[in-house]
């Protein structure tokens, strides 16, 4: 955590988006982590194999210069790691580094300059390329320019007469660091990329994810009209003057609280509405379980279809189900009971309801004229959208088995099993 958080610190003015996005993240803090790591490791191992290479005479000096840039680095490495004081730690580090540059006499011996390379240029070339990592290009070009410039003041004071051998190598030190700046902005480009993909996909998901809601949602307002005003429409039409008027303003008032619940938004005010209405509303938007007794029979009272019960009716005897499949099953009851009515030419059906564990099955039967159900017209949906597929929407199951003259049953089955 103390790493990611320096992390933050060190790159937030680097340009880019506000809110760096995952891929990014993960890519800042793994170069934080690797350039400090690989910094302390081969800044103490120049430092420990320097003083074998020294003179007998001048290996106290050259331990002495060692030993602090060990201690430096090892309290450095933790510093960053904590992410205290970044500025006070850079000007430290920059102060470090310079001390050991301007002491190349004391720490490098004449063998070392005949190859124009030095423990020193190893140790200041590495923490060029560090910087890169760790710091906006911003601040860290210029920190590998002061770096490459300290050093070469090193060699000077070192050998006056034949400092010219120092500067190859650092030259080669502004390669390395233009080099590193390049793939970390490369990669850093890359990551940004992919968080942008990730960014356009999660927003493509989340639109499909509104669009499929949005759908869900006409076709269950659209199969409660279908369950409700239409089908006490067609109640009234099929039944005429034999039906009475009592049966119509019960079933009318029944269709109101379910339309009235379903339109409401969460949180109105419904004071003023009859008690059975507010209960309706409370319902809806309690969500959480249901008593599937109380709903099975709530959508069998009235019903203008004689009904023979086979199930005890004792509240609670089928036990609590979520509130999303007591819709589902009390819906699909509804419609299959309707049509019954409307097509069966029976005035009876019988509704049995069992449950068995965390299994509730309902089922609806009738000893009509049955029907085929590939001859049923396309734009008949009664049975596809306000049962089946009401069921499935809630995880259940519906199954429906008729044939001409043997009657109809209705199986409906939550959770699906």
């Amino acid at each position: 955590m103390q790493e990611a958080n320096e992390t933050h610190k060190t790159h937030e003015t680097k340009p880019g988006p506000s809110k760096p996005g995952p891929a990014e993240r993960e890519f800042v803090a793994f170069a934080f982590r690797y350039a400090h790591r690989i910094r302390v490791v081969v800044v103490c191992s120049g430092a420990l194999l320097a003083v074998p290479a020294m003179p007998v005479g001048a290996v106290p000096a050259a331990s002495a210069v060692s030993a602090g840039v060990i201690v430096w680095s090892v309290l450095h490495y933790r510093l960053a790691r904590a992410g205290r004081h970044p500025r006070r730690t850079l000007v430290a580090d920059l102060g470090v580094l310079t001390a050991l540059c301007l002491t190349q006499a004391l720490t490098i011996p004449a063998s070392q300059t005949r190859y124009g390379s030095t423990w020193v240029l190893v140790v200041v070339s590495i923490v060029a390329v560090a910087y890169q990592l760790t710091h906006p290009a911003r601040l860290a070009l210029p920190l590998a320019g002061l770096l490459a410039a300290v050093d070469l003041a090193g060699a000077v004071l070192d050998r006056p007469d034949g400092w010219t051998y120092a500067l190859p190598n650092v030259g080669w030190l502004f390669v390395q660091t233009l080099l590193c700046q390049g793939m970390y902005r490369l990669v850093l480009r890359g990551s940004r990329a992919a968080d942008a993909a990730g960014a356009r996909a999660a927003e493509a998901r989340r639109r499909h994810d509104v669009a499929q809601a949005q759908r869900s949602a006409e076709r269950e307002h659209l199969a409660t009209l279908h369950d409700t005003a239409c089908a006490t429409l067609l109640m009234v039409s099929a039944h005429g003057a034999s039906l009475s008027p009592d049966v119509v303003r019960t079933q009318a008032a029944k269709d109101l609280r379910r339309l009235a619940a379903e339109r409401a938004p969460a949180g109105t005010d419904k004071t003023d509405e009859p008690h059975e209405m507010r209960e309706a509303y409370e319902a809806y938007e309690a969500g959480g379980l249901a008593d599937l007794t109380r709903e099975l029979l709530a959508e069998l009272d009235g019903h203008p279809l004689s009904v023979h019960i086979a199930f005890d009716r004792a509240p609670g005897s089928l036990g609590p189900v979520p509130r999303a499949a007591a819709v589902a099953l009390r819906g699909s009851l509804g419609e299959a009971l309707r049509n019954v009515d409307r097509h069966a030419g029976v005035g009876v059906a019988t509704v049995t309801a069992v449950r068995d564990g965390d299994t509730v099955t309902v089922v609806v039967r009738d000893e009509g004229t049955g029907f085929d159900r590939a001859r049923v017209p396309a734009h008949r949906r009664g049975l596809t959208r306000s049962i089946v597929e009401r069921m499935e929407s809630a995880g259940g199951r519906a199954t429906i088995a008729s044939r001409p003259g043997e009657g109809t049953t209705v199986r409906l089955e939550w959770p699906r099993v």
